[in-house]
């Protein structure tokens, strides 16, 4: 590694003073020298000195006009100068400080005087000079920052609340997604964007893990002002200040059009229920998750009475019209967030649900079995009704007691095709073993 010597630039008409400040310095610092005041700034505008020696007296141009000079260009002004006179005068060294010098050297000079000063001056301008480019680079680092900022304010949906949830800060981002101002959401409770579909346990999950101190994740479905919904997937952790905890951050992306995607791939296209791709992931699930307390789990399968004689007479556009207000009933009769309607093929519907007694399961299986019928849309060629009706099947067991699905399903279409045999328009439901 070679070891850095700043440079010092000695300016003097008389050859010997040049020769013996040369001496002195030479073995701490690179030496330039110049003759006349004309000939330094030259070298100067050159770049790479540190620092200048500079003699008062010189014909053609003083060291005074020389200093000037040098301090009245933007690209020299900080290099610092120390005055080389025999003239010790305090009228002279108020002419030099005023011009911008930072010392004085007299003649004769002591070397021990000339390496002290040279030193301490050395310091100080390579001190400033480390200060100045660690400032810019500060600086550069700095407008960075707000540019990162700035992006991240714009395109990351970001919040911050206190520990009960109200909100002390939101980015563009957020304000954008959400249809709020910042007016508007700052001190807001967190829960102005609640969506409804959103059940209390969800949310009472994700209290319960954030005011442990640990982070959380997952997707949330939230409502805009205007009304409309939108999903993020969200990750909030606890913020600290000086050990304590004063509130939480959420980092969100936005996933609308992913779960629209998904949506759209579980859900029937003409009836707007999930379909039977949704219905053969979710009921393993809905039997898993019911086994932890041994729920009651349903499943009533039903088929459109006569609904090929239906669309035969009456065409396939009322048929479709039949499908479509056929799952608008089976929607409007559920009791429960985790009642879940499918429609599983043709005129084929089943809708699975938990309930608290197998007789409850009959109550409400009958009941949609009615509902159905009071649509009273006439079909003239059924044999159950003069309305359109459905043959169900229920079955009803302990999760416990469940073993695959397909059992489930073999179960409810051996019942759904009893009530086809027995008349039609009724719900058949497995007999109680002793």
């Amino acid at each position: 590694m070679i070891d850095f010597k700043p440079t010092i630039l000695i300016v003097d008409d008389m050859k010997i003073n040049l020769s013996l400040l040369s001496e002195i310095l030479e073995d701490s610092y690179k030496i330039k020298l110049a003759k006349s005041g004309q000939k330094a700034l030259q070298m100067v505008a050159k770049g790479g000195v540190d620092l200048i020696l500079l003699d008062v007296v010189m014909p053609d141009m003083d060291g005074y006009e020389v200093c000037n000079t040098l301090k009245q260009d933007e690209t020299t002004k900080d290099i610092p100068v120390i005055f080389v006179t025999g003239n010790t005068s305090a009228e002279h060294e108020e002419k030099g400080f005023k011009l911008g010098a930072v010392d004085y050297i007299t003649k004769p000079f002591k070397p021990t005087t000339v390496l002290s000063r040279v030193k301490n001056h050395i310091d100080l301008h390579l001190r400033q000079i480390e200060l100045e480019t660690i400032s810019q680079t500060m600086k550069e680092q700095n407008e960075k920052l707000k540019r990162y900022t700035k992006l991240i304010d714009q395109y990351v949906i970001t919040s911050s609340t206190d520990l009960e949830g109200n909100i002390t800060h939101v980015s563009e981002a957020f304000c954008e997604i959400s249809g709020y101002t910042k007016q508007e959401l700052l001190g807001q409770p967190q829960n102005i964007v609640r969506h409804p579909d959103m059940p209390d346990s969800f949310f009472k999950n994700l209290w319960e893990t954030i005011k442990e101190n640990k982070q959380w994740q997952g997707e949330i479905k939230n409502l805009n002002k205007s009304g409309d919904f939108y999903w993020v997937k969200a990750h909030i952790a606890p913020d600290f200040k000086d050990g304590v905890k004063i509130g939480y951050t959420a980092i969100r992306q936005d996933i609308t059009d992913k779960k629209e995607i998904e949506r759209i791939s579980i859900t029937d296209g003409l009836t707007d229920i999930f379909n039977r791709r949704h219905f053969n992931e979710t009921f393993p699930k809905v039997i898993n998750s019911a086994k932890r307390n041994d729920e009651i789990v349903c499943f009533l399968l039903m088929d459109i009475d006569h609904f090929k004689q239906y669309n035969d007479n009456y065409g396939h556009q009322k048929g479709d019209d039949v499908l479509i207000q056929f799952a608008k009933t089976l929607k409007n009769t559920l009791q429960r967030a985790d009642d879940i309607p499918f429609r599983l093929g043709g005129e084929e519907f089943g809708i699975v649900y938990k309930a608290d007694s197998k007789q409850k399961a009959l109550e409400f299986a009958n009941k949609v079995r009615q509902n159905i019928e009071d649509m009273k849309i006439a079909h003239e060629y059924s044999s159950a009704s003069s309305y359109v009706t459905a043959s169900m099947g229920l079955v009803c067991e302990y999760a416990s007691k469940i073993g695959h699905m397909d059992e489930i399903y073999k179960q409810a279409d051996d019942l759904l095709y009893e009530s086809k045999e027995n008349g039609r328009n009724k719900v058949s439901t497995q007999k109680e073993t002793k």
